[in-house]
C-alpha cells in the first residue's frame, strides 16, 4: 500500500484549518442574524401587549446585532410609547435619513411626520458656564461629557431626573439635579464660578453600573404630568440610565457578493481537497520505479503508468482550479460582508425598490420593507 507523503499531509492540514475558519465565521454571522430576528419578533409581541419597557431593550439589542431601518423604526416607536420623547425624536430622524438613502421614500415621509409631531413635546435643557471659566472646566450631564460647543444651547432630553456636574483642577466641584417632567418645558442650569477648594476628584464619574446621584428615585411630579401619545397617558419615566448614543446606521456592502464569494470559496475548497487526494493516490519517484516499472514490457504495467500519470495531472488541475476559485471567492465574501455606513446624501433613485408591508400597532401605523 502506498503511504501519503508528508507534503500531502501538510496540504490537507492547511486546507482543513482554512475550511474551519471559513465555516466558523459564517456561523457567527448567521447566529447574530438569527438572534436579532428572534429579539425583534419577541419585542413586537411585547409591544402588542403594551409592555414597552420590556420591548425597547430587545429592539436595541436586535439593532446592535443586525442593524436595519425596520428595527430602528420600531425602536423609535417604542421610545415614543415610553415617553422618551428626545430619544424617539432623534431615532425617527435617523430612520428618515437612512430611508432616504435607501430610496424608501414612503418610510422617510412617515418617519419625518412622527418626528415633527414630537417636537412640541420635547423638553430642552440648557447648560451655561461663566465667561471666565477655567480652560480645564469639565461639565457632565448624567455622567456624559458636555462639550463647550453645547454650552448655552437648548438640547432635547428625555423626561426624568438629570444630574449636572462641573469640575476643574484645584476647585470645589459643582453638582445639581433637575427633575424635568412637563412636555415642552425648557430648563436652564447655570454652572457658577467654582471656588478654590479640594481637588476635583470628588466630582469623578460614578463607578461602572452605578446610577448618577439622585437618578434612582422617581420624579416627584411625573404622575401628574405624564407625556401622552394619541391622547393616552403613558407610564412615567424615572430611575433609568441615560440613553446610549445612537449607533450609526450601517448595512452590508453587498449580500449577493458575499454569498457568491462563499459559494466560490466552497467550490475551491472542495477542488483543493480532491486534488490533494488525487496527488496522494498517485505514485511518485522511487515508488513508481519499484512498483510500476518492474516489467515495462507488460501491458498491465503500461496501463498502470498511464493511470498514475492521469491521476497526477487531474490532481494538479483540481488544485489549480481550487486556488483560482478560492482566490476569487475569499475577497468577494470579505468585501461583500463588510459593514459600511449608509450615506444620507446618496440619491434615492439609486437603490432598488422594495416591496412594502403594512405595520399596524396599538397606537400607530406604518410601512415596513424587508431588508
Amino acid at each position: 500500500m502506498t503511504s501519503l507523503p508528508m507534503q500531502h499531509l501538510g496540504r490537507l492540514l492547511a486546507l482543513a484549518m482554512f475550511l474551519a475558519a471559513l465555516v466558523g465565521g459564517g456561523r457567527d454571522a448567521r447566529a447574530d442574524t438569527a438572534a436579532a430576528q428572534a429579539l425583534f419578533d419577541a419585542a413586537r409581541q411585547l409591544m402588542a401587549q403594551g409592555k414597552y419597557a420590556d420591548a425597547c431593550p430587545k429592539l436595541e439589542e436586535s439593532q446592535r446585532l443586525d442593524p436595519g431601518i425596520g428595527t430602528q423604526f420600531n425602536l423609535a416607536a417604542c421610545y415614543e410609547q415610553l415617553g422618551r420623547t428626545a430619544s424617539a425624536w432623534s431615532t425617527f430622524l435617523e430612520v428618515a435619513g437612512g430611508a432616504k438613502a435607501a430610496g424608501q421614500l414612503e418610510r422617510e415621509k412617515v418617519a419625518r411626520q412622527r418626528a415633527t409631531a414630537l417636537e412640541p413635546k420635547l423638553i430642552r435643557l440648557t447648560i451655561t458656564a461663566p465667561a471666565d471659566a477655567p480652560a480645564d472646566l469639565q461639565v457632565k450631564r448624567d455622567g456624559a461629557l458636555v462639550g463647550r460647543a453645547q454650552w448655552g444651547t437648548p438640547v432635547p432630553v428625555d423626561p426624568g431626573k438629570h444630574t449636572i456636574e462641573a469640575s476643574a483642577a484645584g476647585r470645589a466641584p459643582f453638582a445639581r439635579t433637575v427633575d424635568l417632567a412637563r412636555a415642552g418645558a425648557t430648563e436652564t442650569v447655570a454652572v457658577p464660578p467654582l471656588p478654590a477648594g479640594a481637588p476635583a476628584r470628588a466630582a469623578a464619574p460614578p463607578a461602572s453600573g452605578a446610577a448618577p446621584a439622585g437618578a434612582a428615585a422617581a420624579p416627584a411630579g411625573a404622575a401628574a404630568a405624564r407625556p401622552t401619545t394619541g391622547g393616552a397617558a403613558l407610564a412615567p419615566v424615572a430611575g433609568r440610565a441615560p440613553a446610549p448614543p445612537a449607533r450609526p446606521l450601517t448595512r452590508r456592502r453587498s449580500k449577493g457578493m458575499m454569498v457568491t464569494g462563499i459559494v466560490l470559496t466552497s467550490i475551491g475548497a472542495v477542488a483543493l481537497l480532491g486534488g490533494s487526494l488525487a496527488l496522494a493516490s498517485a505514485c511518485t519517484g522511487a515508488e513508481c520505479d519499484s512498483d510500476s516499472l518492474d516489467d515495462p514490457l507488460e501491458d498491465d504495467s503500461l496501463d498502470y503508468i498511464d493511470q498514475e500519470d492521469s491521476d497526477e495531472e487531474a490532481g494538479y488541475a483540481l488544485i489549480l482550479g481550487g486556488l483560482v476559485f478560492a482566490g476569487v471567492g475569499i475577497p468577494l465574501a470579505i468585501i461583500g460582508g463588510r459593514q459600511v455606513p449608509v450615506q444620507p446624501e446618496k440619491k434615492a433613485a439609486s437603490a432598488p425598490a422594495r416591496s412594502p408591508e403594512l405595520v399596524l400597532g396599538p397606537r400607530y401605523a406604518g410601512l415596513r420593507w424587508s431588508m
